[in-house]
């Protein structure tokens, strides 16, 4: 699986025929050595485009070199240490579970994650921790409308093969660094089969449930059980400045957060303050 003979990380026809080979159809896979965002890119080819690309379109790169990250941040690692990516999703007209999207891709990262060998978790909304609570994976989706209803493009970008060095931040860490290996024994293709082998039929389980609540499904059972967010007391940065503290309690039926069991979040910046003192009940504490 290793691209060892090919100056990228990622060989476009490798990647489609192995993912064929577990039943998934990728209609246009774009790598290339560098791409200032593959969320923008891969937006300007659905927004540009004569006819808008299919669903689960990929635009990837080994060196992002202005990524984006929530709330308008920008963030840059170096070449080849970040398995960089986007994918377009089509969901059906009606749908409305946006806030499971981030949630199932942290889920996918995350069992990706543990087959090569690195135990983690997923924080709310976005990332993929080390059981430490250092970060690995930061996950970014953005609504693009179009006459035909509206595009998700999924971007993320995990850390692989970063040495201490090279780190954007102190608490993060990376793949080579979990499993003490050189960063070149870290396989993005690989990986990045591993991750849709994941993706794909989650989002696929998202897109079937309907009108049903989707906290019921499988997938979501998946996503609270790795959740290192519920039961934690934490702290919320909401967007218009406010804060609100206390016990991540559960996942209402749209993925917002619920804390207390009565109030649920959509969106802000969740800092984890410390285990609660006696472990809520997810299940109960989401209906």
């Amino acid at each position: 699986m290793n691209s060892q003979h090919n100056s990228l990380l990622v060989d476009v026809d490798s990647v489609v025929r192995a993912a064929a080979d577990r039943g998934l159809s990728l209609p246009r896979l774009i790598w290339d050595d560098t791409c200032a965002s593959t969320n923008d890119e891969l937006a300007r080819l659905v927004r540009e485009g004569v006819e808008a690309p299919a669903e689960f379109t990929i635009r990837g790169t080994d060196f992002q070199s202005s990524g984006h990250g929530r709330l308008g941040r920008t963030w840059t690692v170096p070449a080849r240490g970040c398995l960089t990516w986007s994918i377009l999703l089509t969901p059906p007209a009606g749908f409305s579970k946006w806030g499971w999207i981030p949630l199932i891709a942290g889920e996918a990262v995350r069992a990706a994650v543990a087959e090569a060998g690195v135990p983690s978790v997923i924080k709310w909304p976005n990332d993929v921790l080390t059981v430490e609570g250092k970060k690995l994976c930061g996950i970014l989706a953005r609504i693009e409308s179009l006459p035909s209803g509206p595009r998700i493009v999924l971007g993320m970008g995990l850390n692989t093969r970063l040495q201490p060095a090279d780190l954007p931040r102190a608490d993060a860490s990376s793949l080579a660094i979990e499993t003490g290996t050189e960063g070149s024994e870290i396989d993005h293709e690989a990986l990045l089969l591993s991750i849709l082998s994941t993706l794909i039929p989650c989002y696929r389980e998202l897109t079937d449930y309907g009108d049903e609540d989707f906290r019921d499904s499988p997938t979501a059972q998946r996503v609270r059980e790795h959740m290192v967010t519920l039961g934690t007391q934490v702290r919320v940065e909401r967007p218009d400045g406010s804060e609100l503290i206390g016990t991540a309690t559960g996942l209402d039926s749209g993925a917002d957060l619920i804390i207390d069991d009565r109030v649920s979040v959509s969106a802000g910046d969740v800092h984890h303050l410390r285990p609660a003192p006696t472990p809520p009940d997810h299940e109960g504490g989401e209906r």
